[in-house]
Parts: structure tokens; C-alpha cells; sequence
């Protein structure tokens, strides 16, 4: 049975499809986790793909998180809604309960960035359980644009430009989860107006409204103020990040074969560059190789932490404390050592 009911619906339905069979292929019949919030974007996203199964292949499975966030009235709001879309579409539907306050205080992390790992660990281990190799999240046209934004603000680069991928792998090994966010393509105002067509009415997420977090302040102020000077502002800064994507990619795909050619032979566990080799390259890509090189032993340097390891490498003798162990030089070898992972005194 069809749920779309109108021409422009059914267009958004088969750009959403050619982008998850773009990101992740067809399914035959294997699982597809939606993450579904019962707000308009997610609402939509279960719309439309529901509407084009059959051209997609995947098997759908609404899953709601519920974070222990809002009163229990806003929560049950929304956990109704999004349980109540998956039954009028006939879909399985899970409701996971995590807990982000705890997690915020666990790790003083902002609730935001502690709700984001909660989600995440909970959707994944779901699709763990049920063997589902992808989960879809409702990410849209504004939510790149405001991500773009909240980069620029913070001083940053290439990485930063490039914004939301439409494909993210969320685990490691043979058991591989991906993050497709197939609605990258499609406004905010898309999701709207999916949902009006089909008569469903999405729940009002009042988070929204608050100015207390610094992506509402970039939706509700910067970014109308930008649509006075270029009403396409969106579009542009979406384009901006599809661009700076591209030039990413070919920029990894260099830094990899430049990463190779500077290795040294292997010593037992440890694998080191040579520091000459290193400096002949262009001092960007040198940077990057070692940001690389770091980042292959579970290590990510900020631009501070990258700068202080190429001025050890520059010297030519010195050790760089990095998160996660140091970076040291000698005898034209750069190497780097994890820090060993503490362990509780016994009894």
C-alpha cells in the first residue's frame, strides 16, 4: 500500500531511496533500524522509506530512545507518537530507555554530547541483536547547514567544512554498523510538508525553542539573518559541505600513500616514520600523515596537539605528550607510544 499521496511526496520518497541504496545498497529483506524520534524530520524519514520498501529491499525497524531528559509527559509524548507511526505503517517497533543525565554526570560531558553517546550505544546494540548492518538516522538539509555553521564558529577546517556524511561506520571489525543518513538531500520544510500529505501529525519538540543551546541559537538567529542576505543559504552552505567532502577524500587518499611511503620497517609491534622522509614532504601534507599516522593507534590530535608534534619532528629530537601517549624523536625515527591503560589497585 502506497502512503504517498502526492507527486512532490513521492519524488522526496525515491531521492530518500536513491540515497540509502547509494550509501548502503539494497537491502534483500535485511534489517533497517530508523531511529525515530516522533518529531517531524524522523516522522518523515519512516514515511518515505516505508513508501518505497519495495525499490530499497530493506526490512525497517522503528527504534525510539527515550533519554530521561524531558518530564515523563513530554517523554510519553513522543514515545507514543513514534510507536504510533510504526503501527499505522505496520513495522516492528523497540523503545530504548537510556539514561543521558547519568552519563552527562558520569563523564562531565554537556548533556547534549552525553545524550549523543547514550543514543548511539543503545541504537547499536540493537542492531547488534537483531544482525541489522545499518541505522538511519533523520538528518536533514538545515541540520548540515547549522552543523557547517557550528564548525566555522569554532575555528574549523577541511574536516569541519565537510560536515554530516551520508554514510558513517559506527563500529569496527567484521560486525560493521553504519550511520545513513539518507534525508541530507531534503529541508526541513520537506519533512513538514511529507507529513502534512500524509495526514500525520508529528509531535513539537519544545527543546527546540530554548536559546540555551548553542545549535538553536544558530537555527533561530544566525541563520535568518544570513537568509536576508542569500535566501538559498541553506543550499549554499549544504553545497559548500558536498564540496569540502570531495576535497577531503582526495586529500585522504593522498595522505595514506604519502603515510606508506614514509614508514619505516616495522619493529616487532611498533611501527615508526622517518623523520627526513617526513620533512621532504609539503608541510600541510606532513601534517596530516602524522595526524593519520596517529589516528590508525586510536589517537586524535587537535590542531594545537598536531602543531606540537611537528615541532618536535621539525627539531629533530623531543618527545610530544599527546591524548593518549606521546610522540618522540631520535635518531631520525618518529615514533609514538600509547599510554598504558590504568588498572585498579587489588582488593
Amino acid at each position: 500500500m502506497s502512503h504517498a499521496t502526492s507527486r512532490p511526496t513521492r519524488a522526496r520518497a525515491r531521492r530518500v531511496s536513491d540515497a540509502l541504496l547509494k550509501a548502503v545498497g539494497p537491502g534483500r529483506g535485511r534489517p533497517l533500524i530508523v531511529a525515530v524520534s516522533g518529531g517531524a524530520d524522523s516522522s518523515a524519514l519512516l514515511l518515505l522509506l516505508a513508501d518505497t520498501v519495495s525499490r530499497h529491499g530493506w526490512s525497517l525497524r522503528a527504534a525510539h530512545v527515550d533519554h530521561r531528559i524531558e518530564s515523563e509527559d513530554v517523554r510519553a509524548t513522543f514515545s507514543r507518537a513514534a510507536q504510533g507511526l510504526a503501527q499505522r505503517l505496520g513495522l516492528p517497533f523497540d523503545l530504548l530507555q537510556v539514561d543521558a543525565p547519568a552519563e552527562a554526570a558520569r563523564n562531565s560531558d554537556g548533556i547534549e554530547a552525553a545524550a549523543r553517546t547514550v543514543r548511539y550505544d543503545a541504537l547499536i546494540q540493537l542492531a547488534r541483536n537483531l544482525g541489522a548492518p545499518a541505522i538511519a538516522a533523520a538528518h536533514t538539509q538545515d541540520d548540515q547547514a547549522e552543523t557547517v555553521l557550528l564548525h566555522l564558529l569554532r575555528g574549523s577546517g577541511l574536516d569541519g567544512l565537510s560536515g554530516m556524511p551520508l554514510l558513517r561506520s559506527l563500529t569496527d571489525g567484521i560486525d560493521n554498523i553504519n550511520l545513513v543518513r539518507p534525508m541530507l538531500s531534503l529541508s526541513r520544510a520537506d519533512s513538514e510538508s511529507v507529513c502534512r500529505a500524509i495526514g500525520w501529525q508529528p509531535v513539537h519538540d519544545p527543546s527546540n525553542d530554548s536559546d540555551a543551546h548553542t545549535r538553536n541559537r544558530v537555527r533561530r538567529t544566525l541563520l535568518p539573518l544570513m537568509r536576508d542576505i542569500n535566501p538559498r543559504v541553506v543550499e549554499r552552505l549544504a553545497s559548500l559541505s558536498e564540496l569540502a567532502s570531495a576535497d577531503r577524500a582526495a586529500l585522504e587518499d593522498l595522505t595514506r600513500c604519502a603515510l606508506e611511503q614514509v614508514k619505516q620497517a616495522q619493529r616487532g609491534r611498533i611501527q615508526t616514520l622517518d623523520r627526513l622522509r617526513l620533512l621532504d614532504l609539503p608541510p600541510t601534507l606532513a601534517a596530516r600523515v602524522v595526524r593519520e599516522y596517529c589516528r590508525a593507534r586510536g589517537i586524535a590530535l587537535s590542531a594545537e596537539r598536531t602543531a606540537a608534534a611537528m615541532a618536535v619532528i621539525t627539531s629533530g629530537h623531543g618527545t610530544a605528550q599527546l591524548p593518549g601517549g606521546s610522540l618522540s624523536v631520535a635518531d631520525g625515527t618518529v615514533s609514538l607510544a600509547l599510554n598504558r591503560p590504568q588498572t585498579a589497585p587489588p582488593g
